[in-house]
């Protein structure tokens, strides 16, 4: 189905419609970059004609900028929310904040980011700045739980370098295949995982446990079918 562009609210130059638009791009650009997409062919995933394309983006360079403003934007929006409030309790901020490496993660497929670094080197940087400073105050979280005995004392960046792993390889398709392994299960056994290897006294089976699976049940789909 068609944009209506007579529809309120959808202008040319309405911000929020241009990233729903361009939010669309984000399951083939996991896959394959964006380096060999067309302008048709951006105007089929977006479900709109190239001529009603024009009208929104100027050029393809004009929507990854846009993508990357946007994930910039979201990476400092969730950190103002997850990371530095102390009066939320640590093990509230580490469910939050796997989720948040997860969608990282998702959106810095091998494709995009190879592309990204050859063609826009500058937008490529500012990306990894907003992630390296993301992880930094990530480590500072680890370190306050540890502190407070929330958490087992171990190596904080060594926790966010197997994430950040461990999550590339889950949102491959081919990965999950090769090891016969399904998104939606892998998700959840792998938050088992850290909460077990992370938290001095984790609960199992309670409703934080029940939340966080219908919670990353809901983004599985999303990657899988192309959500953004």
């Amino acid at each position: 189905m068609k944009i209506n562009d007579e529809q309120p609210g959808c202008r040319y130059t309405d911000r929020e419609c241009k990233s729903k638009l361009a939010g669309k791009l984000l399951s083939p650009l996991r896959s394959s970059g964006f380096q060999q997409l067309r302008m048709e062919d951006i105007a089929r995933h977006m479900d709109i004609s190239k001529a009603t394309l024009y009208k929104y983006f100027a050029s393809k360079d004009e929507i990854i900028e846009l993508l990357v403003e946007d994930f910039v934007g979201y990476v400092e929006e969730k950190d103002a929310e997850d990371l530095p409030n102390a009066d939320v309790p640590c093990e509230k901020r580490f469910r939050d904040t796997f989720v948040q490496t997860l969608v990282i993660a998702s959106y810095r497929s091998d494709a995009f980011v190879k592309d990204l670094r050859e063609t826009f080197p500058e937008l490529y940087g500012k990306l990894e700045s907003a992630i390296g400073a993301r992880n930094e105050r990530l480590r500072q979280l680890y370190e306050e739980g540890m502190e407070a005995g929330v958490f087992i004392r171990q190596n904080a960046s060594l926790l966010i370098m197997q994430d950040e792993l461990i999550f590339r390889n889950l949102v491959d398709p081919v990965y999950l295949m090769k090891h016969n392994l399904t998104l939606m299960s892998a998700l959840f056994d792998y938050y088992l995982i850290k909460k077990r290897q992370l938290l001095a006294n984790p609960e199992e089976g309670g409703d934080a446990d029940r939340a966080m699976r219908e919670r990353l049940d809901r983004l599985a789909m999303k990657i899988m079918y192309g959500g953004s």
